[in-house]
Order: structure tokens, then sequence, then C-alpha cells
């Protein structure tokens, strides 16, 4: 299963050929993410892009200094957001960059900039995939393979269609450039300097999705691997350590990445990857040094004592740094990927399906079954190519597949990580099949053309060098004479030496021994009509993939701001009832109006609407977003008496599907688990206490409780508490007034003097939820540890001073 020969893309006619094709990839890539802009006009999706494109919006109008510093105060009133802090800035500033860069040719928006942004980066990871899987594989046309199933492939799609404005639409083109320039690195001895440039590469894909520990973790344990197969080398620890420190150095500058690197416990592993490979790299210096290497025993009691101080005085420094709590846990997500979903410990990560685990369906969904039936084989081929060119490189895919293919089934949401490795996978069975059919197929065409046997040739020369050794070996020496001894000492021989042979083969060589067995006659008519059929049956299912993926394709390209529908009449409508909510309120209440509504909805709030939201998506406040699901999911009275000192407006989603009635399970598990002593509450204790039965009844709490009677018809809330303003045209959304707003509160919350920077001084101000509050302690927690919420006191009542008034604080 030997390479192609020259490169991906060459000036020979198959090159050109291959040049063609990928490009022809490129492009379909680009243009099966754009249905949703054919169907629903120029617009951003779902929940998350929101955000994003109201934050490029806000760099690109004042400038990556503020933006750095950006503390916003439209989100999580009436604490705040420091955005700054808590985000991931790649794509934002990549879609700035771009935005400005296509103006200088031809005008666009910002909005089409950032709507188009997903289908551009779908295309690069595309051409990304074909360079990742011929570095891996050396099968040109493996490439070539490779980027036509990732254009398409459902798995890559899923997050990067046109208006889809999400982290993972350039975070898989970042992860997938780090893999080609970390496997690039591994080419041979002289290739190591690139490690720098993998590390680079790494630096983006953290400034671009969270997810940059899944790529760390995947290059150190290439690492680790090569070590562990026998197969370290000096340009390895070179390329590692060049793509260590860079990408550290990188990654820390990133105030939401911080110090993690080295503490964090999912990062700490290629940390010790790092400190490991220079260890042995420091013993084989010193063997060097010393002239051991014709001294197999001594130059390993050298090594031995140099791993031994160096474990020693790791485990010292660990035992050291502990009890300080410098090495963190593993965060709530990532514990996800090891235990069952719903008992992550967090309620508030359990209540999102993207986090439930990835099931067949997923799977088949995602890949299509000639995508996941094809991927094995791509797989048994990679691990045999590894052991027969023993390639760094080469080890690296293999490792990939395992590993996202634990990660995807463990939550479903990371099924994103198996689009680039199913498309390799599936490249290197095509691109192989492909490379061994040619090469038999011209074998045998110079044997006919020669005038020789097509089928069982054997090279007279070599048949006649075996019979004369044949003969030395079977003459007996002339000492024998007698007839039955030279035919007893032949048999002798002949078995002998057959043992000896198989012996040889197969003990003492046996890769030369599969070799021959590999490329004997029986072996190449068997391999030609496996990859004949194996080929053909790809071929028949191509179409199917395609016909599947461009359906999809079609079907998640539906933003979830509006979607078509069919009536029982047989039409087809716009349903635009979200969009239609949301420009209500943007253009009939007042620009400091105050939304309520669960977190869900909160980008839109502030992205859509231009309003005031209590919560959103970022989920960094665990607290806060607790305090607001026991507001909402308590009695109709006390919930009122917590609201009017926050809000002006309460924003509810009806109609069945996935509405508010459909998560108010997992609304009333986190108010009842986080910030509580109880622990975290059962899902089937909840619908028992809080649900509806099969006959669509509500349990007693579930029926006074404030979302119900704001959701459903069949309640209804006191005129004395919430005016209903708006209901939309299809009933899916339902705006409720606040009635008598409490105004001291609001403009106690409005004063910016009842803010605490912390530390004094700094961009870092979060507000602080109004006095009134301290007297509903059921419904409303301390949003703040209470060591941050004293230092906030402290710091507030020396403000004060200066100021010459007094603090009250909750």
């Amino acid at each position: 299963m030997a390479g192609s020969k020259g490169g991906l893309v060459d000036a020979s006619v198959s090159g050109c050929i291959r040049a063609i094709l990928i490009a022809y990839a490129a492009y379909s890539a680009y243009a099966i993410r754009l249905f949703a802009v054919q169907e629903y006009g120029r617009i951003i999706h779902e929940f998350d892009p929101w955000f994003n494109f109201r934050a490029t919006q806000y760099l690109a109008e004042n400038g990556w200094k503020k933006f750095s510093t950006w503390f916003d105060y439209m989100s999580w009133y009436p604490l705040g957001r420091p955005v700054g802090s808590t985000i991931y800035p790649g794509m934002q500033v990549t879609a700035v960059t771009l935005w400005k860069a296509i103006n200088v040719f031809t005008p666009i928006s910002l909005n089409d900039t950032c709507v188009f942004f997903p289908a551009w980066f779908g295309g690069a990871a595309t051409v990304l995939t074909a360079m990742l899987t011929y570095e891996c594989s050396g099968s040109a046309w493996g490439g070539v393979v490779a980027a036509l199933i990732m254009a398409i492939i459902p798995a890559h799609t899923m997050r990067s269609i046109a208006g889809g404005y999400d982290n993972e639409s350039l975070a898989v083109t970042a992860m997938v450039l780090t893999f080609y320039m970390w496997t690039r690195s591994n080419r041979n001895e002289k290739s190591w300097p690139l490690g720098a440039v993998a590390g680079l590469c790494y630096v983006y894909m953290v400034a671009a999705w969270g997810g940059y520990t899944f790529v760390l973790n995947m290059v150190g344990l290439h690492a680790a691997a090569l070590v562990a197969l026998r197969h370290y080398t000096d340009a390895l620890r070179k390329a590692y350590s060049l793509f260590w420190i860079v990408g550290t150095l990188g990654a820390i500058q990133f105030p939401v990445v911080g110090l993690q690197p080295i503490k964090s416990a999912e990062q700490i592993a290629p940390m010790f990857v790092f400190f490991g490979l220079n260890i042995i790299g420091y013993g084989e210096m010193l063997v060097k040094k010393q002239k051991l290497q014709g001294d197999r025993k001594k130059a390993w009691q050298l090594r031995i004592r140099v791993y031994t101080g160096a474990a020693t005085i790791a485990c010292a420094i660990c035992a050291a740094l502990a009890p300080t709590g410098w090495f963190g846990p593993l965060s709530v997500r990532v514990r996800g990927l090891f235990i069952k979903h719903t008992q992550t410990g967090n309620p508030l990560v359990d209540s999102v399906a993207e986090h439930q685990p990835g099931t067949a369906d997923a799977y088949e969904r995602y890949l299509h079954k000639s995508m996941f039936m094809t991927a094995p084989i791509g797989f048994l081929f990679a691990m045999a190519h590894f052991f027969a060119h023993v390639n760094p490189q080469s080890l690296f895919l293999p490792l990939y597949a395992c590993v996202a293919y634990y990660f995807a089934n463990r939550m479903v949401r990371l099924i994103i990580f198996l689009g680039p490795i199913a498309a390799s996978l599936c490249g290197i069975a095509v691109g192989y099949a492909l490379d061994d059919l040619h090469k038999i197929c011209k074998k045998y065409a110079v044997r006919y053309l020669e005038g020789k046997s097509i089928l069982f040739h054997v090279d007279e020369e070599e048949k006649k060098a075996k019979e004369e050794a044949k003969k030395r070996a079977d003459e007996p020496p002339a000492k024998i004479s007698n007839t039955k001894m030279k035919k007893k000492y032949s048999n002798n021989v002949t078995s002998s030496s057959s043992d000896a042979k198989n012996k040889d083969s197969f003990v003492s060589d046996p890769r030369q021994a599969i070799s021959k067995i590999y490329h004997s006659n029986v072996s190449v008519l068997f391999r030609l009509t496996l990859l004949c059929l194996g080929l053909a049956n790809f071929a028949i299912m191509w179409p199917a993939f395609m016909n599947y993926s461009y359906e999809m394709a079609q079907g998640m390209s539906m933003p979830s701001v509006m979607f078509k529908g069919q009536l029982q009449d047989g039409r087809v409508i716009l349903v635009r009832d979200y969009m239609d909510a949301y420009e209500w309120v943007r253009d009939n209440t007042p620009e400091d109006a105050r939304v309520m509504a669960w977190w869900d909805y909160g980008y839109q709030i502030t992205g859509i609407a231009n309003r005031t939201s209590i919560a959103d998506g970022n989920t960094w406040n665990h607290e806060h977003i607790a305090n607001l699901a026991r507001t909402l999911t308590a009695p109709e009275d006390e919930a009122y008496d917590v609201i009017r000192h926050l809000a002006d407006y309460v924003l509810v989603w009806t109609g069945g599907g996935s509405d508010d009635m459909a998560k108010s399970p997992h609304l009333f598990r986190i108010g009842a688990s986080i910030g509580q002593k109880g622990g975290t509450v059962d899902m089937m204790d909840i619908h028992r206490k809080f649900g509806v039965d099969r006959q669509g009844r509500p349990t007693p709490m579930m029926a006074n409780s404030l979302l119900f009677k704001l959701v459903s018809f069949q309640g209804g809330v006191s005129e004395d508490h919430f005016e209903e303003v708006f209901t939309t045209k299809y009933r899916k959304v339902r705006i409720y007034k606040v009635v008598d707003v409490d105004m001291e509160s609001r403009n106690w919350l409005s004063d910016p003097s009842n803010r605490v920077c912390d530390p004094p001084g700094s961009w870092q101000c979060p507000g602080r939820y109004p006095p009134a509050l301290k007297k509903y302690p059921k419904l409303i927690k301390p949003a703040y540890p209470a060591e941050r919420e004293k230092m906030a006191a402290e710091n507030a009542k020396k403000m004060k001073k200066k100021s010459g008034g007094s603090a009250s604080e909750l």
C-alpha cells in the first residue's frame, strides 16, 4: 500500500486532475452551505451566532482595545458580563479582518460577511482535510476523495451552514490546519522547525473555540504514542517542544484561557509529555556524551538514573503544589465525557440536549451509513501503513479516530470531530484501493506488452537461481553412497531446510514474510477481486451519500428564528413568530427596557431586539441562572415580587415543541439544585412534582407556577401582576409587561456607583442585586462567592466614604 508518487498536486496530468477535483470539492463545500441564504435570505441563525454577530459589530465599531475590555451591561442584568475575559475572540477578529479586506475590492456589509463566513471556512476545511490525509497516508488520490467527502458530509455541515455564525465553523478549519502542520513537522528529520508553525496554528485554534483542549491533547497523545511504540527521535522532541512552548505562550495571552494550560487537569497531560520528551532527550545526550551506545547495559543504567531522578523531582513539585490548589479539577463539560449523562453534578450542563450521549442513529445521520461502513476499512489501512512504513505521521489518523469516536459517543455535539477523520479514513480506503489497483493493472499491462504470462508469471532468472540452489542443497555428500541413505538424507535436508526457511520468514523477519505473501500471485488476484468489488460498491453508494448530504444540508439550513411549516390544507407558510416577537420588542419598548426570559433566548433578545436580557447562553454564572430558574418556576405571587425589581417585560416561548413548558423540568431542576444544600435533584422526582401527566394535566406545583400561567393558554396570570401586550401570529411567543415596576430598585441599578470594580479601578465592574431583593432569600441566592460578596461590600463602603455617601448592598 505504497503512497502515490509526486505530491497532492503537481504538474503531471494526474496532478492537474487532482487539483481540479479539489477545487470542485471546495466549491461544493461552499455551494451546499448556501441553501439557507437562498430560502431565508442573509440572516443570522440560531442563538449563539447572534451574540457572535453582536460582538463582531462591537469590535468593528470600537476597535480591539475597547473590545478586549468590554463589560456588557445589556446581558446578565443586573450583573453584566465581562465579555473581554469570557470570549474566544478568534472568529470576531477574523470576520472583521475579512470584512475590511473585501471592502477594499468590493462593498460588502458586516452582516453579509458573517452570514457567508461559515461557508467560506467550510471550503477551507475541505482543502486542509485533503492535505492532512495526503500527509498522513501518502496517497494523493486518498486526499482528493477525502476532500470530496469533507465538502458535504453532514458531520461538518451541521456547524457550518451559511448564517450559522458559530465558533465551530472556524474551529474545524483551525483544528485541521493545526493537525496538518503538526504531522508535516514529523515528515522527516529536517521538518521539526515546523513544530513552531503548528504551535501558531494551535494558538489560532485557542482563539476560535473552547474545544482547543481536544487539539492539544491529540498532539500530545500522538507524541507519547510514538515514544511508547519505540519511535522516539530527537526531531520528534524538537518539534513537540516548539509546538508546546509556542502554543502555550500564545494560549495564555487570552484571558478566557489564562494559566489553564499548566494548571487544569484536562490540559496538564500534554505538559507532562513535553517534560517527558526532554528528559528522554537529556538521557540520550548523556549516553552519547559518555559514548555508551555500544554498551546497552550501562546505557540503560544511565537512562534509568535520569528518569528516576526526574520523576522524583516531578513528584516533589506536584506534592508541593497540590495543597495550594494549583491544579484545577476537570471542568464540568469534560467530566461529562467520562461519566453518565445527567450525573455531571451540574444540572445546567445536563439540561443541554447537545450534551447527551451519541447513538448509532446519530452516527448514521451525520456520517451516512456508507461512510460509517467505509471508515473502519480506512482505519485498518492506516494502521497497516504505519507498521509497514513506520512513518510517524501515519499513526496520527488512527489515534484521532479512536479519541474522536469515544468523545462523540459520550457527547453528541462532538460528532463534529468525526467529520474530518471520517472523510480522511474513507479517503484512505478508496485512495489506497485506487493506488493498488493502478499498480496491479500497470504491472499486468507491462507483462502483456512483453509477451509474458499475465496471471502466473515467474521470472525465468529467479526460477533458474532457485532451482540451482535447491539442487546444491539436495545433493548428498560424497561419503554417502547408499541409495537408501541418500534418499533419507534428501528428505531430512528438505524438511530441515523448509523448517529453517519458515522459521526465518515468520520469526526472524515477519514483515518480509508478510510482504512476500502480499505480493504473491494468489494474493494479487485476491486483492484485485476485492478492490474491484469494493470500489464498485463505493461508486454505487456515492450517489446516495450525495443526495442524503444535500437533503441534510437543506434540513439544517432552517434558522431557529423562522421556519417553513405546512397548514392542514397543504399550503406551505413561513413562520416568523420568533423574529416578529423580537422585532416587536425592538420597535415598541423603551431602549432601556429589561426583558426577562429563559437563558436560551438571551442572545436573541440583545442581538435582534437590542434590549437588556437577564441571562444568555454563555452560562458564565450558574448561580444567577439558578435564581432566574427559581423565579420562573415559583408561584406567581412570589415570582412577581422578585420580577418587579429586575424586569420590565417577560418573554416566553409557547406553542409546543421545544417551548418553555417542554424545558420546565430542567428549569425546576436547575433552580432546585444550584445554590441549594440538597445537591442535584433527580429528574424522576421532578417529573412527579413539577410536570404534566399523559393527558396533559399539570401537577399542582406546575399549575401554580408562574411559567405555566405565562405559557399555557389553560391558565392565566393576574392582571395586577402582568399585562399581555403581544402574542405572535401562530402563538409561538407571548410577551407580558410587568405591572408596577419598582422604580427605586430600577434607579438603584442604573446608578454606576452601585457597581463594584474587582479589583478596584479595573474595567471589570459587575453590578449587584438591588437591596430590596434581600427580602426574598428563598428565590434569590448570592450570585458571587461569599468572599467576593464581602470584598465587594467593603469596596463599595470605601467608595461611598470617599464620595460622602452610604453603602447598601445585597
